[in-house]
């Protein structure tokens, strides 16, 4: 409306539209020109980065230079980018696989120098304690199971009328660790368990916990590690396993196995008040299966007359391995002195939970008994269905270790036991490991990360058990269960 309004012939409509057509391509000129130079201006940035970051040793002679003679014009910059030429024709720039790999080597030497260095720094400034406590218990393998052997699955038919293969094929061993330790897949030797002593007892811990099978084949490696622990400020105690099938002949013979050992100086004793005497201290895995029949044997002291008395054979303080809440109840109806968690997998049962640990402790005490918490630094069994349930635990880069210790601590226990120095197989290691490819490693930190750590929480735990022995002692006797003067009640 307003067209026809004010242009009312052809000419000026002819006009009005030439002015458009031209204030249009004014624009466009205008737009045009500023985006062509910010093109040029980021061309020429992108010329200068390139120039800088492909000169051959720019970085090194840029930071040599002053200020005044880096400040070159872009012309020189640009020049650098020009190809090489030969008669006017470009050489394009060869590919000499030989230096680029010989630069790869030479970064990765670099940086195994660096870490070996760290290591070596870590190494020297490790964190120990000088004395050595018997209230903190460690286990201890030997030797290691490394490998596990699994059979593989049989070939398929090639047809289906084929008949199967009557022949089992072979099983494969493999590598059941999913660490590498850094002194190989090593088997015990003097030089090696002197060398293991020394960084357990270097940690503060005072006992040993070995597993006790009664195979005739391990005898002479008890005996070994139990002439050599005296030397490492050391003491040795031993981890029955027993099942709830199993005869009372049977269990009386391990006992009567064990009481040889036991009389042994290398052995742990601790003083009980109750009997006035030095009594052997020793581990009953999975004694919650134990049958009220066979279990009740325990109660038997050796002062009465009946022969079927266990302790008869061998009176000591018994401490069973329990995973559910009843089973401290069972612990307490089969007369053991006290009970253990075993596992250091936090959530996977009742008595691995660290929150529960206050609930066994305040039982235990109320049925003078002694409550055992068992730490570690995390779980990784290498198995694809693993043996225990989905009970993994991660690391954490030590946290998940440090606030089990905490836990224990704050719960004032009297022994405090710690899975594990070496059993690979379930990952809760704390010996020193290689990083390699295909397997888990300490990172960040040293290979000797958690002997460190087990140090600096060994320390925690004395200090805040002399600070209750101190508070204990004006006002009332000591609770002998704590093991605050050295004493079992």
């Amino acid at each position: 409306m307003l067209l026809k309004k004010y242009v009312k012939t052809r000419r000026k409509v002819k006009i009005v539209l030439l002015l458009a057509i031209v204030g249009l391509l004014v624009i466009t000129i205008i737009v045009l020109g500023s985006t062509g130079r910010n093109a040029a201006i980021e061309l020429l940035l992108d010329e200068r980065f390139i120039a800088r970051a492909y000169r051959p040793g720019d970085k090194h002679q840029q930071q040599q230079q002053p200020l005044q003679e880096q400040k070159q014009p872009p012309v020189a910059a640009v020049g650098l980018l020009q190809p090489q030429r030969e008669n006017g024709v470009i050489v394009p720039e060869k590919y000499d696989e030989h230096k680029i790999k010989a630069r790869i080597i030479q970064n990765r030497l670099d940086q195994i120098k660096q870490q070996q260095q760290h290591d070596h720094e870590a190494e020297q400034s490790r964190t120990t304690l000088e004395v050595a406590t018997t209230a903190v218990h460690i286990f201890y393998t030997a030797p290691v199971p490394w490998y596990k052997s699994k059979k593989p699955p049989p070939p398929p038919a090639e047809h289906p009328n084929d008949m199967p293969l009557t022949t089992t094929p072979k099983a494969v061993r493999i590598l059941n660790t999913a660490f590498y330790p850094a002194l190989g897949l090593y088997k015990p030797s003097v030089s090696l368990l002197s060398q293991h002593f020394e960084n357990i007892r270097s940690c503060g811990i005072g006992v040993l916990i070995l597993s006790f099978t009664g195979k005739p084949a391990e005898t002479t490696l008890l005996h070994q590690i139990i002439d050599l622990a005296p030397q490492h400020n050391l003491t040795v105690t031993f981890e029955l396993s027993v099942a709830g099938n199993q005869s009372v002949e049977y269990v009386r013979q391990q006992l009567q196995e064990i009481a040889g050992f036991a009389s042994l100086p290398g052995f742990y004793r601790v003083w009980s008040q109750s009997r006035g005497a030095a009594m052997p201290v020793l581990y009953v895995s999975n004694a919650y299966k134990l049958s009220d029949s066979l279990g009740r044997l325990l109660c038997r002291t050796p002062s009465q007359v009946d022969p079927d008395g266990l302790r008869r054979v061998l009176d000591g303080f018994f401490i069973g391995h329990i995973r559910l809440k009843s089973h401290a109840d069972v612990m307490r109806r089969l007369c053991f002195d006290g009970f253990y968690s075993k596992l250091p997998s936090n959530g996977a049962v009742f008595a691995s939970t660290w929150k529960n640990w206050s609930y066994l402790k305040s039982y235990a005490q109320s049925y003078k008994m002694m409550f055992v918490p068992t730490v570690g630094p995390g779980f990784a069994e290498r198995n694809k269905f693993p043996r225990h349930g989905d009970i993994q635990r991660h690391r954490s880069n030590g946290r998940y270790y440090g606030v089990a210790w905490r836990t224990a601590i704050l719960n004032h226990v009297g022994f405090i036991n710690i899975a594990s120095y070496n059993n690979w197989p379930d990952g809760s290691q704390i010996e020193e490991v290689m990083p390699r490819a295909g397997f888990l490693d300490y990172n960040p930190g040293s290979r000797t990360k958690y002997l460190d750590l087990t140090a600096h929480w060994v320390g925690n735990f004395l200090k805040t058990r002399q600070e209750a022995a101190a508070a204990a002692a004006p006002a009332s006797p000591q609770n002998c269960y704590e093991l605050l003067n050295g004493t079992i009640c």
